[in-house]
């Protein structure tokens, strides 16, 4: 149950995603430079940063935002492939790593947290092409992203974030070493 409130959330905004992707021409302008992963990863952390709860309480779809979190909130935060991960607050959830005694072998799950905690305090990143489309990327292994890398995010507030969703389209990412 914990994870099939998690799971349709990441699924919803695929779809929506998917619903916005535009057909193109291939004889329209030439083509830009391809959006990568790679292109997007800064050396200096962002000022500024907030945490998701503290974006959360705002959403507005186009707000300029920088954000900071945990790679954490689900037992697989990576969408194989896609330029997709989920980022928690490490303020509000716990990863299983930091409890005493805890042998979790997934400790970016926070499978001890409640729920509702879980949802409030994650936010979905995504890195878009020009298009609007999402990058045929894995975020996993760039830059040494792995599950519970911190890293600070700065992107817009993306369509089809509500109280129960924050999607966020990143620009620029930071990730602590």
């Amino acid at each position: 149950m914990k994870y099939t409130t998690l799971t349709l959330a990441l699924c919803s905004s695929l779809a929506l995603i998917s619903c916005g992707e535009k057909k193109t021409s291939s004889t329209d302008t030439p083509p830009a430079t391809a959006v990568t992963l790679e292109s997007i990863i800064v050396k200096e952390a962002p000022a500024h940063a907030q945490s998701i709860t503290d974006v959360r309480k705002s959403i507005e779809v186009g707000k300029k935002v920088t954000l900071s979190g945990k790679i954490m909130g689900r037992k697989d935060p990576f969408v194989e492939g896609r330029a997709l991960l989920m980022l928690g607050d490490p303020a509000i959830i716990t990863s299983c790593d930091l409890r005493p005694s805890d042998s979790c072998q997934t400790p970016w799950d926070v499978c001890c947290d409640d729920n509702e905690d879980i949802k409030a305090a994650t936010a979905t990143i995504q890195v878009v092409d020009q298009d609007g489309k999402l990058i045929k990327q894995g975020f996993k292994g760039v830059h040494g992203i792995k599950e519970l890398s911190q890293l600070v995010i700065t992107g817009t507030i993306a369509e089809g974030s509500n109280a129960d969703n924050l999607l966020i389209n990143a620009t620029a990412v930071y990730v602590k070493q």
